[in-house]
């Protein structure tokens, strides 16, 4: 994610959400420890919108390159 964002809609920690073979989409969040299996449609729903979000304000692959070889003092 570009430094200069002032917010992303990750802040609340990472989740991932996967899709086992043959069935609903679910999602995976961990807060302070406190591991969470989320099967309700609407609250994965909420965590796929975020995620297009994410890939939305996220930098290209040669962007992060870039920004993680100036942070670095490569450049």
């Amino acid at each position: 994610m570009p430094t200069d964002r002032q917010e992303q809609p990750s802040l609340d920690g990472p989740f991932t959400t996967l899709t086992p073979k043959g069935q609903h989409q679910v999602a995976y969040i961990e807060g302070h420890g406190y591991p969470r299996l989320i099967t309700d449609p609407a609250e994965v729903r909420v965590l796929g919108v975020r995620y297009g979000i994410i890939q939305a304000h996220a930098l290209r692959p040669r962007e992060s390159l870039s920004l993680i070889e100036k942070m670095r003092g490569e450049r």
